[in-house]
């Protein structure tokens, strides 16, 4: 009975990695250059963009520490971007620019979940 069960657990837990597995959707390098490009067009506010992006689901971008709620709403509107280019499961982190190009220090400062 006890190795009857455990074969069921190994089995489960291995189906439930495999789904998890199959379940992440990598972001392709014409969606990349296409949130990229639409960034850029804004370099006044997303002045470093991406600083990198974590295998499609983290998007990482700089801008200047001025206040919460345009740190928020940045961070927002990059959600609308990715979502034109139907980037659906990706959170963004925004990171202090001024704190990077000075001596390295990636504070965050900000960001949001785009995951849909």
């Amino acid at each position: 009975m006890k190795k009857t069960l455990l074969i069921i657990v190994i089995a489960v837990a291995a189906g439930v990695g495999y789904f998890l597995e199959t379940k992440k959707v990598q972001v392709t390098t014409q969606q990349r250059a296409s949130v990229e490009a639409a960034l850029a067009l804004e370099s006044e506010r997303y002045p470093a963009t991406p600083v990198w992006w974590a295998d499609g689901d983290i998007l990482a971008v700089g801008m200047r520490a001025v206040d919460e709620a345009v740190i928020t709403a940045g961070a927002k509107d990059i959600c609308k971007i990715l979502w034109k280019f139907d980037v659906n499961r990706t959170a963004v982190e925004v990171y202090d620019i001024e704190k990077i190009q000075q001596n390295d220090d990636w504070k965050l400062i900000g960001g949001a979940d785009c995951r849909r």
